[in-house]
């Protein structure tokens, strides 16, 4: 028995998934206004639409964060290590001497004279 191209093309492309690999898809129609139900799982949620092609919409359901449990990332640091803080230290009292690179970053240039 022998397969045509399309179809062996088609099975080394295609790796075989389990069954439940792939979501349920549903299909709806929109109202005029371009409204559309969505499934019971969605209800009083709030959710995300992007907008992935102009054929191709993504909702997902967002997680909403309150104003006031909302940290700052300084709030999230953590201190340095004893040994971290005496190598910041000492960083900041003998600084290491500048590399070649950064010397030619900060070497004044001269400046162009525009031709009158």
């Amino acid at each position: 028995m022998g397969l045509d191209r399309n179809a062996l093309h088609a099975m080394m492309v295609m790796p075989s998934f389990p069954k439940n690999y792939f979501m349920n898809i549903l299909t709806r129609n929109t109202d005029p206004k371009g409204r559309v139900s969505l499934p019971k799982s969605f209800a009083s949620s709030t959710v995300i639409i992007e907008q992935v092609s102009g054929t191709e919409l993504r909702i997902r359901k967002a997680r909403v964060v309150p104003e006031d449990e909302i940290r700052f990332t300084e709030e999230n640091r953590r201190p340095l290590s004893d040994r971290d803080r005496d190598l910041f230290l000492q960083l900041l009292d003998q600084p290491p001497p500048p590399s070649p690179a950064l010397r030619r970053l900060l070497r004044p240039r001269a400046k162009k004279r525009r031709h009158e």
